[in-house]
């Protein structure tokens, strides 16, 4: 059978990842506090560890490995984003494997939207700067796509996406979302299926996956929460982004042609994909 490593298994991408990868591939998923991934064996790794990192890619031997590991809020973001790439790229090309690796649309300054796979990044925040960078590690990995995505949502009142305004309701706050902030939000599960997909394809280089349905943060979370029973118009509070962080990209939108001409796993909008997360259709 095909052995997949999956980093950052225990992740909001992670989780859906390391499940649906289980039902036909060898799964491993590393984590490094929680161990809750969702499916094959779990394994407690620092992706800062270089020599950690080279020996469970030697132990696990696999066909392919993604890299969805490492968070944009710890605080040491940048260094263990730049550490974990460098020691993952390293290994790959040691184990001959694939690799996909992630990345994001926050690569882009959001001021000449929509950015194809050519589009030269132009990072604002610290977290995008890294993984520009990063992504110049991975194109010069043999075997290696970069899938870039964006908001990643699930139902789960664990999801990043979901957690932070469940917060603020159950506090009796109101949840304030940008009116004039696009992003293009994908459901999970849609991304974990296409990752597999990818890991199982030739494609190198660098590819956009996202949802096909730009969005503002407004429209995006009074979805997601209309999804889980709230009232938007009572719980949701429309604000400026420009007013508030004026240094945030304001339109990160990814073109998707060649994500529609190559993928046969269709990107879901959310409309369509909080119907099927609702009805457990996974």
């Amino acid at each position: 059978m095909k052995r997949l490593l999956i980093t950052g298994a225990s992740g909001d991408l992670g989780r859906p990842l390391s499940a649906l990868a289980a039902r036909s591939w060898e799964t491993v998923g590393t984590y490094f506090r929680h161990a809750n991934i969702g499916g094959g064996t779990a394994v407690q790794l620092d992706l800062r560890n270089r020599q950690a990192v080279l020996d469970l890619v030697e132990q696990v031997k696999p066909t392919a490995i993604i890299h969805a590991g490492t968070s944009d809020r710890s605080e040491d973001m940048a260094a263990a984003n730049r550490a974990a790439a460098h020691n993952i790229s390293e290994a790959a090309q040691r184990a001959k494997c694939r690799l996909i690796a992630l990345s994001t649309d926050l690569i882009f300054d959001g001021k000449h939207p929509p950015y194809d796979e050519q589009a030269p990044p132009t990072p604002v925040s610290p977290y995008g700067r890294v993984k520009a960078e990063n992504e110049r590690t991975f194109l010069n990995t043999p075997d290696c796509l970069i899938v870039r995505t964006s908001l990643i949502y699930d139902l789960t009142r664990t999801n990043r996406q979901i957690s932070w305004m469940l917060e603020k309701i159950e506090a009796g706050e109101i949840v304030p979302l940008f009116i004039d902030e696009i992003r293009q939000p994908i459901w999970a599960w849609n991304l974990a299926e296409v990752l597999l997909e990818l890991a199982g394809s030739e494609l190198s280089g660098i590819l956009h996956v996202t949802g096909p349905q730009p969005l503002s943060r407004y429209e995006y979370g009074s979805r997601l929460l209309d999804a889980l029973g709230y009232d938007p118009i009572q719980v949701v509070r429309p604000v400026r982004a420009a007013d508030m962080m004026p240094e945030r990209p304001r339109d990160c939108t990814l073109s998707l042609e060649k994500a529609f001409a190559c993928l046969r796993t269709p990107l879901l909008p959310v409309d369509e994909a909080l119907k099927r997360a609702k009805a457990g259709k996974l």
